[in-house]
């Protein structure tokens, strides 16, 4: 054989170690959410998941994107079987992410020990993990299966007994799940669906129409909108139904797949057109309320879809940290010159934000299904922020993360291209940005703002103290200025009302997860004498003020001397992170002013 390139040495190889440990603030950040108590076994989990992703799954979502599902639609004798065939690759890696227990242990008592259910942080730290692998599988069919557990639970105890003990098994028998929503008539307007149902025997009905995207149709169970015979037009008029695949007596339901899409990512999971012909389904819940029983699912997969967005913004920093500090560039190592480290930081600066996000978003969803009202209008508001904002930056860094790779970025040889197809989907999957931003006016209009305000001050009270003091205040008094404007904007009416929601919804979400960001930077600095998450908290809602603002932070190049800590993690001085808050947010009242 001959021998290798000389060359090849000048270009870092992938990293496939370890993904937990270097991410310093996967365990701050779940620690502090899991509490100590729980600490042992979320540590064991990540510690595990860390590096089963690199050295396992990698390898094998390669091979499942290169070899996309098939759908066979007769087979030899001619009778209409509509299977789809997948690759070795994804069984596996369904398999290994099963077993695993991400949907196990969000369901089920006992898993790695714990005395009760594992919280949500946790479930959701372990998944983010996966997801900076495995966009397609994780990131949608084994997603559908957390999120119809949920909303199963939440709206219909009898199929929820029935049923989600087996869609979260993890010895290898759980039912896949999916949700047939869409419709050529309806889109983002669902309320134009076409679907009917009809009752039929035993309490079953039957449903006809024709679903225009329907992922993982080759599911077990699939949540159906539908409109019962005789209902009012509109969402009002639509129920909820669970279609399963396979009949009690063994034989087919009568839904056909008409073909799998053609897609520009998510390459290895099959979507599909489907055709409902009298397709026998139970009723969930009271089909009065099939929407708003729809959304508790929908609610689900848009924290997932954060999840998604929060693993694939720390995959391409990671990759950009890992090439560029093994890189030697006009005689330097390439992460030491000043511009590329401003370009990682804002990397950094990006998935630490989301990260701190999906953190939050999940601990309120463990609150709302305890109860807690005010938590429950938080998530209705921030869940459809948190999935339109992350899902924005996840682009942005996919983009920046294959440039700092430069031309191998490009070629398929290096995962920079299929991170960048992949998170496309998340903007348009569960809502584009549009779509989410008057979800977000339907929240508020329904009161679910005081809960999402309340929990914004909150946040900025607890940083209004110590080093992050300054951001802290200002962004109380940003949160007086969000309560005025949502409350004008509700007087609004037509054109005048919509214009300004994406701009509004951007600038809520930015609050959000900045104060959030500016409270665990106080809680560090106090705890652990470090500066590092206030720096990057205050660059990150600098941004608020556009370049101008970042530039009081990023150009004053006292932060260089301390490039490796809050690059990579490690101890900062908290007077940096002082003085980046007190410039901060200077500047923003300068420009708000």
């Amino acid at each position: 054989m001959p021998d290798a390139d000389p060359g090849s040495r000048h270009i870092p190889s992938l990293d496939a170690r370890d993904w937990y440990t270097p991410d310093t603030h996967l365990a701050w950040v779940v620690r502090r959410a899991v509490g100590e108590a729980v600490w042992p076994v979320a540590e064991a989990a990540l510690s595990e998941a860390g590096r089963l992703v690199p050295q396992e799954i990698e390898p094998l979502v390669r091979v499942a994107d290169r070899n996309p599902p098939v759908l066979h639609q007769y087979d030899g004798r001619g009778n209409r079987v509509d299977e789809i065939e997948f690759h070795p690759a994804y069984e596996k890696i369904e398999q290994t992410v099963l077993r695993f227990g991400v949907v196990h242990g969000a369901y089920a008592t006992g898993w790695r020990g714990l005395p009760s259910r594992a919280p949500r942080p946790l479930i959701s730290a372990v998944l983010y993990l996966f997801l900076q692998s495995d966009q397609s599988i994780t990131g949608c069919p084994i997603g559908m299966m957390d999120a119809m557990a949920r909303c199963l639970e939440r709206n219909d105890p009898d199929l929820a007994r029935r049923y989600v003990p087996r869609i979260a098994a993890d010895d290898g028998s759980h039912l896949r799940s999916a949700m047939f929503l869409t419709e050529k008539a309806g889109g983002s307007d669902v309320g134009a669906n076409e679907t009917t149902a009809v009752p039929a025997e035993n309490g079953a009905w039957r449903l006809y129409g024709e679903k225009w995207f329907a992922s993982c149709p080759h599911s077990d169970l699939a949540l159906v909108m539908a409109r019962p015979e005789g209902s009012a037009a509109g969402v009002g008029g639509l129920g909820l139904f669970l279609m399963p695949r396979v009949l009690e007596d063994g034989s087919r339901n009568t839904f056909v797949v008409h073909r799998l899409k053609e897609k520009f990512g998510t390459h290895a999971m099959a979507s599909g057109e489907v055709g409902l012909r009298g397709a026998v389904a139970w009723p969930v819940g009271d089909l009065r309320r099939g929407m708003r029983q729809m959304m508790d699912m929908v609610q689900l997969t848009r924290v997932l879809i954060s999840a998604a967005a929060a693993g694939a913004m720390r995959r391409n920093t990671f990759e950009a940290l890992s090439h560029t500090s093994r890189r030697t560039t006009f005689g330097a190592r390439l992460d030491t010159h000043p511009l590329m480290r401003d370009t990682l930081a804002e990397l950094v600066v990006d998935h630490t934000a989301a990260l701190t996000a999906l953190i939050g978003l999940s601990e309120l969803v463990d609150a709302a299904d305890a109860g807690d009202d005010e938590a429950a209008g938080a998530l209705r508001v921030l869940t459809p922020l948190c999935k339109a904002h992350l899902t924005e930056r996840a682009r942005v860094t996919a983009t920046d993360a294959m440039e700092v790779r430069g031309g191998n970025g490009y070629i398929e040889d290096w995962p920079e291209p299929r991170l960048l197809r992949d998170v496309y989907v998340h903007a348009i999957w569960e809502g584009s940005s549009n779509v989410i931003a008057l979800d977000v006016l339907r929240a508020i209009a329904r009161d679910a703002a005081p809960g999402f305000l309340s929990d914004l001050e909150r946040h900025a009270r607890a940083a209004s103290d110590g080093p992050m003091g300054p951001l802290g205040k200002w962004l109380i008094a940003q949160t007086d200025d969000l309560r005025e404007t949502v409350a004008e904007i509700m007087t609004r009416s037509g054109d005048a009302q919509q214009i300004p929601l994406r701009r509004l919804t951007r600038r809520m979400a930015t609050l959000a997860i900045g104060a959030r960001l500016a409270e665990q930077a106080a809680e560090m600095a106090r705890d652990d004498a470090n500066g590092r998450l206030g720096w990057i908290a205050a660059r990150y809602l600098a941004r608020l003020g556009g370049d101008a603002t970042v530039a009081t932070i990023a150009e004053d190049i006292g932060w260089l001397a301390h490039a490796d800590a809050l690059l990579h993690g490690g101890p900062v001085p908290v007077s940096l992170a002082e003085t980046a808050a007190q410039a901060a947010t200077t500047a923003l009242d300068n420009r708000t002013g």
